[in-house]
């Protein structure tokens, strides 16, 4: 019999029937999985692709019979070596960094420099419930302050995709506030509590981000450890990629030259275009244009955008 209880780092069973030596189960919105793409593409390693849609793309692929015997915990990404299943991005991230043998590491040799590196990584990073603990973690104040992009993408999902949620989904809260969007719209923002919420995230996040906007103003190198890239640049690029997404970075960056010239950086890179800015999806275009579009208006979601940044 096999054993699939699962562990940390790469599984010893394997799933699905592939000849392939890498498999990549993504999502194109997802930040971990731009995350594994980042770092596989900057280590030019070929793989499959295998795009899972979740809602705001679609539909529930993630609680789909066929990817649910890959993960049954319908989340992505699932990265696959030779067949067997790593599960969580900084596992696969963790087992690609050991593993490869690279000419252009992104994992630095000094004790002092893995130190610092681990810091930043911590920081940017999501852990738990994104309601808590945002003044450790970055990350944890990014799906709050995507609430608005959802909102604009969910109007393209059919009410029925979303419906087959609440029986196919093990996670049925996410169901819940998906439909709360699709119903409401941008109108969802007018609640007290929500833009309560998004008010913390903002402010917790610009407190992440004055922290590394003094960091690069007293390194004045390219990278967040120097002249060389490395995995804290993968773990920001993509928060700082999801905050212009959203529209925040007229708010957030306005006042911080030094993230906005190194997100320019981080956009002339190969590796970055082709694993984050490259993949696209109809939903999230047309998501993001039509929240462009209303904050250029300066509508009320403008007006609701100016109020979350006290301004």
């Amino acid at each position: 019999m096999t054993d699939n209880t699962k562990k940390s780092g790469i599984q010893n069973f394997t799933v699905g029937n592939t000849q392939e030596t890498w498999v990549l189960y993504h999502n194109p919105f997802s930040l971990c999985s731009r995350k594994v793409r980042f770092c596989l593409d900057e280590y030019k390693i070929e793989y499959k692709s295998e795009p899972i849609d979740l809602i705001e793309t679609g539909k529930y692929g993630v609680a789909e019979k066929s990817f649910l015997k890959i993960n049954p915990e319908a989340t992505v990404p699932v990265l696959l070596f030779e067949g067997k299943p790593i599960y969580e991005s900084h596992e696969q991230i963790k087992f690609l960094v050991n593993n490869i043998a690279s000419n252009t590491p992104i994992l630095p040799s000094e004790k002092s420099e893995i130190e610092e590196m681990d810091y930043w990584i911590k920081k940017s990073s999501l852990v738990g419930d994104p309601i808590l603990n945002q003044d450790i973690y970055a990350g944890n104040c990014i799906g709050p302050l995507t609430f608005p992009l959802f909102a604009t993408m969910i109007r393209y999902v059919p009410l029925r995709e979303i419906i087959k949620g609440l029986f196919n989904h093990p996670k049925k809260e996410r169901v819940l506030l998906f439909l709360t969007l699709k119903v409401l719209g941008l109108k969802t923002l007018n609640s007290k509590k929500l833009i309560s919420l998004l008010k913390k995230s903002l402010s917790n996040l610009n407190s992440h981000f004055l922290d590394l906007e003094e960091h690069l103003d007293k390194s004045k190198q390219m990278w967040i450890l120097g002249d060389d890239f490395s995995l804290a640049d993968v773990s920001w690029s993509v928060i700082i990629h999801r905050i212009h997404e959203c529209g925040w970075q007229n708010f957030l960056l306005k006042d911080k030259p030094n993230i906005k010239e190194y997100y320019k950086i981080l956009c002339a890179r190969k590796s970055f275009q082709s694993s984050v800015i490259d993949v696209d999806h109809p939903l999230v275009s047309k998501g993001i244009y039509d929240l462009k579009k209303k904050l250029d208006e300066e509508s009320s979601i403008y007006r609701t955008y100016k109020t979350i940044c006290n301004q």
